[in-house]
């Protein structure tokens, strides 16, 4: 991203998202912040009070919340390969989008509950999104009977598995030779097949 048009504030938050996600929330130090940012330490100062105030409004800028309320719901068809394959790639694509924000939340979870911030909202927003999908299909006759709380979990687990190995692929390389969207397919297939009566 261009640095060149962002406001100081917005400078101060891209360099410490990085530097927060790269070296951990202790190991980056204001004036790492202030050098990368192109700013004095002051400025951070100035802007942020403290280190944990950054931490806690890069959390609020990057939003945990998936798009359920903006129309998802309404792009359903109902049938269950498609509209599972469209809820795999907006989580996959979503969390994709928020890469370094995951990080932070997986390295600074002690720090971010001593913050009181509630990471878990939008993952269980998802989840109960789901378990109402799947009680639907399953009163259509679409799916088998199954506990639909464990169906909704192991669903959002295949495509966070999906989107870590892709966070993992630039050190470990690529688990399979095929493409990210080839494994969303191919893992949606599979579950369908696993559900279908």
């Amino acid at each position: 991203m261009e640095t060149e048009n962002l406001s100081t504030k917005e400078r101060i938050l891209q360099a410490a998202t990085g530097l927060i996600a790269d070296q951990g929330f202790k190991e980056t130090t204001t004036k790492d912040i202030a050098l990368a940012a192109g700013v004095s330490e002051m400025s951070v100062f100035r802007h942020f009070g403290s280190k944990k105030t950054i931490l806690a409004d890069i959390m609020k800028r990057y939003s945990f919340e998936y798009p359920i309320g903006q129309g998802l719901k309404e792009q359903l068809i109902w049938e269950l390969e498609p509209d599972l394959l469209l809820l795999a790639r907006m989580q996959y694509h979503f969390n994709l989008r928020n890469e370094k924000a995951v990080l932070i939340r997986f390295k600074e979870s002690r720090n971010l509950l001593e913050l009181g911030m509630d990471m878990q909202h939008g993952t269980r927003s998802l989840k109960m999104f789901l378990i109402s999908y799947f009680d639907e299909m399953r009163a259509q006759g679409k799916i088998i009977a199954l506990d639909n709380e464990k169906l909704a979990a192991y669903f959002m687990s295949f495509n966070f598995g999906l989107f870590c190995s892709k966070m993992m692929s630039s050190v470990y390389g690529d688990i399979m030779s095929a493409g990210k969207e080839e494994e969303i397919r191919f893992g949606v297939q599979c579950f369908v097949h696993g559900i279908t009566p």
